[in-house]
């Protein structure tokens, strides 16, 4: 059976059917941003949400459009259902704002998933309160932290995913805990596609040198305390 992991939110072009220079000039550009905005918020239910099996879903897609012209709970691997969004006003608002609405669109989109689906509304419900009670703040470590060789020093990849950019620092701290390096390495775009790459391999080169290695090996950040 699948685990359901993954949630997402889309602008879907509605237009004129297969109009694709009216797509490409009015519409692309801002799917594309809106798409890597919503990854900050999306991606924070995620971690907080207690994963749990189902007869063949694993993906909920919550299609943001103008005016809803199908009330469906749409496919079965992945469940796509619409719920309303103005979108000149969303690109208005604020970055918390904006934050805050993205989750209640995605709440909207799933209490019509469990209504039909029948499942059990408190995993919702308390990844939903998780992201509110972290204050829409998503940061993380990724992956373990690395002992320096002569075990005086931890380094760790530290990640700050926000609405318009995901950050990747390495931060160095002393066997008390303490922050003795703070370095900043990439800004990318926020969404998935676009910083996964850069996650590679954490490792001491030196004693006084720690490097994060992309994932295909060709590029690294060194960072000397």
């Amino acid at each position: 059976m699948p685990i359901l992991r993954e949630f997402d939110l889309d602008i879907p072009y509605v237009k004129s059917s297969g109009d694709k220079e009216d797509y490409e000039k009015n519409w692309k550009q801002q799917r594309r941003e809106f798409r890597d905005e919503i990854r900050c918020v999306a991606s924070l239910f995620e971690c907080h949400f207690e994963k749990f099996k189902t007869e063949k879903c694993w993906k909920l897609l919550v299609e943001c459009v103008e005016r809803i012209v199908d009330e469906r709970v749409i496919g079965e691997d992945i469940c796509i259902v619409q719920v309303e969004l103005n979108i000149e006003r969303y690109f208005q608002l604020s970055n918390i704002e904006k934050k805050k609405l993205i989750l209640k669109l995605l709440k909207n989109g799933i209490e019509k998933i469990i209504d039909e689906k029948g499942w059990n509304k408190q995993l919702f419900e308390s990844a939903y309160q998780q992201v509110i009670d972290c204050n829409y703040i998503n940061e993380r470590i990724w992956k373990q932290p690395k002992k320096s060789p002569n075990r005086k020093h931890i380094a760790e990849v530290f990640c700050e995913h926000d609405i318009d950019k995901f950050e990747i620092s390495i931060i160095v701290k002393n066997n008390e805990g303490e922050v003795v390096k703070r370095e900043k390495l990439i800004t990318e775009r926020p969404n998935e596609w676009a910083f996964t790459k850069h996650f590679g391999k954490l490792k001491w080169i030196s004693s006084n040198e720690v490097t994060l290695v992309n994932k295909n090996e060709s590029k690294q950040w060194i960072v000397q305390i």
